[in-house]
């Protein structure tokens, strides 16, 4: 079985002015003009929420389909080391700052403090008409609501749809117990951050819980049946551990990171994970971060250190398939996910042909679409 290193340039991908463009990446680009390059039309999956576009595209990367994603928050609590229950839902929350009901910040200025006295406080409310609650802390401001009880569903709205805070509805008919029993959460929540004494000498208060991509038990066949190989993933973000504990991928040992300040060593890990594994991911995530925090310059700076730190590295391993993609657009004029095309490329050793010197991006690689990444990945190994 050859070996596969595939490494998930989160959110990398640019709407308009092109980050990867701009930055000077000389090995990434030496790579790509030996490479076969593309652009992957990007997640299939109609009608989904945007924010929440990380874990579907990430499975579909993979070779899932999103009707394979068991829910966001399903997947959070899985990568935060949790064991769910099969009759339980799991929400993904974040701490925001609320006023009336205008959205002021979904991240409560990414001030930790009190958090976890916040969590502690709000543990006491073991339960709300017949059903349990419990509110998990996992990485700065980010949370996952556990629901444990009879005839409740993960068939419910999200809270967190747009510049105002809106009620969590039913999805269908049966869900209408869940969504009762959050918003009166919500509610309880909300008077207790309002109030208590921490939050009134914050800057910026935690007075809120958002929540969105309600999830719950779902059975999908392992990577390795699917594919025949033993995986490894290499990630700081949640929920790339969540996705890979639910497909079956062990998880190599790494910080936790919004932006990794320790690529060397994150590159050094997937190189020697190789010497075990069949498939290695490598999912590297700062460029998305600068690009929700609206910083291009500082987005291309991070490529840019991608490729001293990492492809650098990479462009080594002479006998290793190497795939490059990221998982989706993160527009940095708006900060926000946005559904479209993104670069990917596939390095094949053995392959001897007469490749044109280019530049990584979305605009050279669109010459041609991949519509599914892992079966090309696939067609070049077995």
């Amino acid at each position: 079985m050859k070996k596969v290193l595939l490494v998930i340039l989160d959110g990398a991908a640019e709407k308009a002015t092109s980050a990867y463009a701009k930055a000077k990446k000389p090995h990434l680009d030496m790579l790509a003009s030996n490479s076969t390059c593309g652009v992957w039309s990007g997640p299939h999956a109609p009608n989904y929420n945007s924010r929440s576009l990380s874990s579907v595209a990430t499975l579909e990367i993979l070779g899932y389909s999103y009707t394979d994603e068991p829910g966001r928050g399903y997947l959070e609590a899985l990568g935060a080391g949790l064991k769910p229950k099969k009759n339980s839902v799991y929400i993904r929350g974040n701490f925001a700052t609320i006023k009336g009901k205008k959205i002021i910040d979904r991240r409560a200025g990414r001030d930790e403090k009190g958090f976890d006295i916040f969590v502690k406080e709000i543990n006491k409310i073991k339960s709300i008409d017949g059903v349990k609650i419990k509110l998990y802390r996992l990485f700065g401001h980010r949370l996952v609501l556990e629901l444990s009880g009879k005839g409740i569903s993960s068939h419910v709205s999200d809270g967190d749809t747009g510049a105002n805070v809106v009620k969590i509805k039913p999805l269908e008919f049966k869900a209408r117990k869940t969504s009762d029993v959050i918003n009166k959460f919500l509610e309880k929540s909300s008077v207790l951050l309002s109030n208590h004494p921490i939050n009134k000498k914050r800057k910026i208060k935690a007075n809120y819980i958002l929540l969105r991509a309600a999830g719950a038990s779902k059975k999908v066949d392992t990577f390795k049946k699917k594919y025949g190989m033993r995986a490894c993933s290499i990630s700081g973000v949640n929920i790339i551990r969540g996705i890979s504990r639910y497909i079956g991928i062990d998880i190599a040992d790494a910080p936790f990171s919004q932006i990794e300040n320790d690529l060397r060593y994150r590159a050094r890990v997937a190189m020697d994970a190789l010497e075990r594994y069949d498939f290695v991911i490598l999912h590297i995530n700062g460029a998305d971060t600068y690009a929700h925090n609206r910083d291009f310059r500082g987005k291309v700076r991070y490529l840019e250190k991608i490729d001293a730190e990492v492809f650098s590295q990479l462009v080594k391993l002479r006998h290793i398939n190497i795939a490059v993609i990221s998982d989706h657009i993160t527009d940095s004029r708006s900060g926000e996910h946005v559904f479209g095309p993104v670069p990917f490329l596939l390095y094949v050793p053995e392959e001897n042909g007469e490749y044109e010197k280019i530049v990584f991006d979305e605009k050279n690689c669109r010459c041609y679409v991949i519509d599914n990444p892992m079966k090309k990945i696939m067609s070049v190994i077995s």
